[in-house]
């Protein structure tokens, strides 16, 4: 019987998750066999976890890599004798409003950060709206073409949700593309070291919620206020599993609401 870390390092992680999954099974024991992990661990994990100050949200991130990790036991009843999965309370995650890089800030980057290899990176995750470990794991020849058009192939192994999905590329991705081929020679922790910087360059220390994820937040909403694009190639285009994550962006949509209209007006 594996234990847990034996589990983890057995299975596919994006980086930020498999960083999330480390600090869990660093409190809940390397040596912790999975059927011995009951309700009251993920009581004393989510309580640590809040300790350190982190938010609702994110700690359902770590506790998803647990879950992900518990999982993968209980469906193998003969080696891991698991009765049931433990029940895990997901914490109530804020409503908070989603940031968006505007235009202006978009050119104050790129004036900031000039020549810097992480400028092409934060670029290419506005155009595409992929996450950041998505964008550093995804290797040269995952880039193809299809009807003058080029887009990358994410495979279930790269991505949050391990689910395999295409991206299509703007002209500006294609140009940096051919420059660097891929962004595997950076590093996650150094990209987000940068972005601390930029923040304070720009400042914007204060604005907590402009984070590297707030890119993939701006390609999101540029989609959607563009009225041509609907939601469920949106939600297709971001990887996401549930529908409600993609509904945050229905709100950014009023021209389609207008267009609507028109179909009721025919009838006056």
């Amino acid at each position: 019987m594996k234990t847990i870390k034996e589990i983890k390092d057995s299975l596919s992680w994006e980086q930020s998750q498999d960083s999330r999954a480390n600090v869990c099974i660093s409190y809940l024991g390397h040596k912790t066999k999975p059927n011995l992990i009951n309700e009251t661990h993920i009581e004393d994990l989510t309580a640590h976890l809040k300790k350190r100050g982190i938010k609702g949200s994110t700690i359902n991130r770590y506790l998803a890599s647990v879950s992900k990790i518990l999982k993968y036991a209980y469906i193998r009843p003969s080696v891991y004798n698991m009765a049931r999965l433990p029940h895990i309370a997901w914490q109530e995650e804020s409503k908070a409003r989603l940031r968006f890089m505007t235009p202006e800030e978009e050119q104050r980057m790129i004036k900031i950060l000039g020549k810097s290899p992480y400028l092409s990176l934060f670029l290419f995750l506005l155009d595409t709206g992929v996450r950041l470990g998505e964008a550093l794991s995804f290797k040269k020849d995952a880039i193809q073409r299809l009807d003058g058009k080029f887009f990358i192939v994410l495979h279930a192994d790269e991505t949050k949700n391990n689910m395999t999905r295409s991206v299509p590329l703007t002209r500006r991705c294609v140009a940096m593309l051919k420059k660097s081929g891929d962004f595997s020679h950076l590093d996650y922790s150094m990209a987000e070291r940068v972005w601390q910087k930029l923040r304070r360059n720009m400042g914007l220390d204060g604005d907590k919620q402009f984070v590297i994820h707030c890119l993939r937040h701006t390609c999101a909403s540029r989609l959607a206020q563009s009225g041509k694009v609907e939601l469920h190639f949106i939600k297709e285009w971001l990887g996401h599993k549930s529908y409600n994550m993609t509904l945050r962006y229905a709100h950014l949509m009023p021209k389609n609401l207008l267009k609507a209209v028109n179909i009721l007006e025919g009838y006056e």
